[in-house]
Order: C-alpha cells, then structure tokens, then sequence
C-alpha cells in the first residue's frame, strides 16, 4: 500500500530508516515533512489549512513532532496524522513512515504498540468531544448576545450586557479559529455559562 497519493512514492519518500523504532523515526521525520508529502503548506506562524476536515482557512497548528487543529479538535504525532489521513492502525501508519517490526517479534510487544495506540485514540476522541463542546458553548453566546442585541430596547440592561460581551467572545473566536492561539478554555466556558444563565431568565 502507498502512503501517499498523487503519485507519490511509498514510504521511502521519508528516507530509509530500515528497522528503526518509533521514536526514532519521531526524531527523524518533522510534523512540516510529513505534511508536506500531503501538499500542505505551513506558514511563518507555523499555521496551515487542516487537511482532515477540508478548509479554507489556517486553523491547524503545526510544531515540530504534531500538530492540532483548533477548529475540528484533531491532534497528535506523525503517526496520528498518517492514521487520520490513510484512516489505518498504527502498525499501518508505522510501516508507512518506514518503520519495521524486526524488532519487534514478542507478542508483549505487539501489546504494548497496540495499548499505545489505543490510548492515544482515546485522547483524540476526548480533544475532539472537548473541543465540540467549547465550540458549541462559543457560538451559542455569541448567538444569545446577537439577538439580545437586536431584540432589548437600546441602552436597557439587558441590552448594554449583550454590547459589552459581545466584543469578547468575537476576539476568542477569532483568536482560536483564525489565528489559532491558545485561549483560557475555563475562563471562557465560565463567561458563556453566565451569559447563558442570565438570558434564559429574561
């Protein structure tokens, strides 16, 4: 099976690296070399168009051995990228990144990849259910804050709380979709949750 298509060559596109571990390949082949077999390109604030989930703008983080998109929560090493991408096992991405198992003959060994793998799935699974909820918690106040807008007399309480968190939850957004930053997740949530608290009573 080829890696990589658009008539790429198979694995040895990343080099030789013969019977090489896991971590010895992490050590030889960057997150940027690996996206680059895929036609992706980073930019200089080492942001790029998350491949995964098939977008228009930068909202993948890249750093030397991962990555993370902020946008559809997608995150790890090489190995994990290669998985999403050719949606295989681990043992598939590994040989694809030019490892081999001649080191690898025990079936305590095969376990523990195996563990390993599911482990990080598991971590996937749960960035990706955490990021779905901050999104959603996002969007809903920032919709709450829009038709309290349009909807209170100018100037009323309700109003002037809506203008005044409005500008705060616009700047989270696009410091998370479109710039990609870090933000303070709980500080957020904690923000939504009150705004969310107040308008449902009124």
């Amino acid at each position: 099976m080829e890696i990589l298509l658009k008539g790429r060559d198979r694995a040895s596109d990343y080099g030789d690296f013969g019977s090489m571990t896991a971590e010895e390949i992490k050590g030889s082949v960057t997150m940027r070399e690996v996206l680059s077999k895929y036609g992706v390109s980073v930019n200089s604030n080492g942001m790029c168009c998350c491949p995964i989930h098939k977008e228009r703008h930068p909202s993948m983080k890249v750093f030397k051995d991962g990555y993370k998109c902020f946008a559809c929560g997608s995150n790890g090493d090489i190995f994990s990228f290669v998985q999403e991408m050719e949606n295989c096992d681990f043992k598939q991405a590994f040989k694809l990144l030019g490892g081999t198992y001649k080191r690898y003959g025990s079936e305590r060994t095969k376990a523990n990849a195996q563990a390993h793998y599911n482990r990080q799935k598991i971590l996937r699974e749960k960035a990706a259910e955490n990021e779905k909820r901050f999104r959603s918690a996002l969007m809903g106040a920032i919709d709450m804050c829009r038709f309290m807008i349009d909807h209170q007399e100018p100037f009323s309480d309700e109003w002037c709380y809506a203008q005044n968190n409005l500008p705060y939850l616009w700047h989270v957004y696009e410091n998370k979709y479109l710039e990609g930053e870090e933000v303070e997740e709980a500080n957020v949530f904690r923000r939504c949750k009150e705004i969310r608290q107040r308008f449902i009573i009124v």
